[in-house]
C-alpha cells in the first residue's frame, strides 16, 4: 500500500481518469489476431506476445491491415485535448461543419506523423502505430503524451520511447507506465538485436530522467479531475512516496519477414490459417532462448518487457503499403 499523503480514493480517481481515455477496439479484431500459445521466456519479467494480420481464402489481408490501423492515426498522433475538442462538437453543430472540422483534424494528423518521421529520419514507419494499438487494445493502457507532435519541434531533442502508455492497478496501488520501442526488420535477429539497444538505451537513468521532464511538461490532462492530476503526478516525483509505486515496463513491437506465410498452401482455405498457426507456435518457441540470450548479454535479466512479435510476408511491403496509404513522398 503507497505511503504517500493520498487516499485510496484519490488514486481511485487516477484508474477512473485512465479508463475513460480507452478507445473501443473490437473492430481491431477482425484484422488482427491473437495467437494464444504457451512458450514463456527464461528472463522472469518478460512476456512474449504473438499477433498476426488475419487471413481470407489462405491469404494474410495485409491491405486491409493496413487500411484498418490508418483510421487510427489521428489519436496517435495529436494530443487527446485536440481530438477531444472535436469530438465533442459532434451534435453541436452541422453534419457538414463537423466533417470538414473531423477531416482537417485527420489531415493535421497525417502531416505531422509525415514531417515527425523525416525529422527523427525514419521512413514512414506503421510500427509505431501499430504498437500503439496493441498497448492500448492488448495491454488496456491509453497513450497519455503524443510523442508525433513532439518530434516535429527541431528545438526540442526527443530521443527515447517511441509512444508512453500508463495503467493503474487497484489491486497493487501501482501505476504501469509502458514505454514503447517499435522495431521493423526483415530479419528477425536484426530486430531483437536493435530492440535490446534501445530498451538498454531508454532505461539509462538520465534518458529516463529526461523522458519523466519531458512527460511531465507535456502530458495531456483531458478528462483528468485536480484530484486525479495530483495523484498522478505524484508517480512521477520522487519527493513523492508514490514514486516508488511506479513500474517502468518496456513494450516492444518486433516485426519481421516470416517463411511460413509463402510456404503454406493457400488453396486449402482456412486449413492454411491452421498451418500458419502451428508453424507460428513453433517459430516464437525458437526466438524465446533467442531472446533470453539477447536480454543476458544486453544486462536486462529482470527488466518487465512486453514483447510483441508481429509476422508479416514482406516488411517491405508492409511498409510500402502504408507508406502509400499515409501518401508519403521519398
Amino acid at each position: 500500500m503507497p505511503a504517500d499523503e493520498h487516499s485510496m480514493t484519490d488514486l481511485s480517481y487516477v484508474q477512473t481518469a485512465l479508463a475513460a481515455l480507452e478507445y473501443d477496439y473490437t473492430k481491431l479484431a477482425p484484422r488482427i489476431r491473437t495467437l494464444d500459445h504457451s512458450v514463456t521466456c527464461n528472463c522472469e519479467g518478460v512476456v512474449l506476445r504473438l499477433h498476426y494480420p488475419a487471413f481470407r481464402q489462405g491469404l494474410a489481408t495485409m491491405q486491409e491491415l493496413v487500411d484498418t490501423i490508418f483510421h487510427f492515426i489521428t489519436p496517435f498522433c495529436l494530443p487527446r485535448s485536440d481530438v477531444t475538442s472535436v469530438k465533442d462538437l459532434y451534435g453541436k453543430v452541422s453534419v457538414d461543419e463537423f466533417t470538414i472540422k473531423y477531416e482537417k483534424l485527420s489531415e493535421e494528423a497525417r502531416s505531422l506523423f509525415k514531417r515527425a518521421n523525416k525529422t527523427t529520419n525514419r521512413n514512414g514507419e506503421a510500427g509505431e502505430l501499430l504498437l500503439y494499438l496493441l498497448t492500448e487494445w492488448v495491454l488496456e493502457a491509453p497513450q497519455i503524451i503524443a510523442k508525433m507532435s513532439l518530434k516535429t519541434n527541431r528545438a526540442m531533442p526527443v530521443h527515447g520511447a517511441d509512444g508512453v502508455h500508463a495503467r493503474y492497478c487497484s489491486e497493487s496501488s501501482r501505476l504501469f507506465l509502458y514505454w514503447g520501442e517499435s522495431k521493423i526488420y526483415s530479419d528477425v535477429g536484426d530486430a531483437i538485436s536493435e530492440a535490446m539497444k534501445s530498451i538498454i538505451e531508454s532505461l539509462d537513468p538520465e534518458k529516463m530522467k529526461h523522458e519523466l521532464d519531458l512527460m511531465k511538461r507535456n502530458i495531456g490532462f483531458t478528462g483528468f479531475s485536480e484530484v486525479a492530476r495530483k495523484a498522478f503526478l505524484d508517480f512521477l516525483d520522487p519527493f513523492c512516496e508514490n514514486y516508488n509505486e511506479r513500474h517502468d515496463i518496456i513494450t516492444c513491437l518486433i516485426g519481421f519477414d516470416f517463411d511460413a506465410y509463402a510456404n503454406i498452401n493457400a488453396a486449402k482455405g482456412n486449413d492454411s490459417e491452421k498451418e500458419f498457426v502451428e508453424l507460428a507456435k513453433l517459430h516464437i518457441a525458437k526466438l524465446s532462448p533467442r531472446v533470453a540470450r539477447a536480454m543476458t548479454t544486453a544486462g536486462l535479466v529482470g527488466r518487465p518487457i512486453e514483447l510483441f512479435f508481429f509476422p508479416v510476408p514482406s516488411v517491405k511491403d508492409f511498409r510500402d503499403l502504408f507508406q502509400a496509404k499515409i501518401g508519403w513522398a521519398e
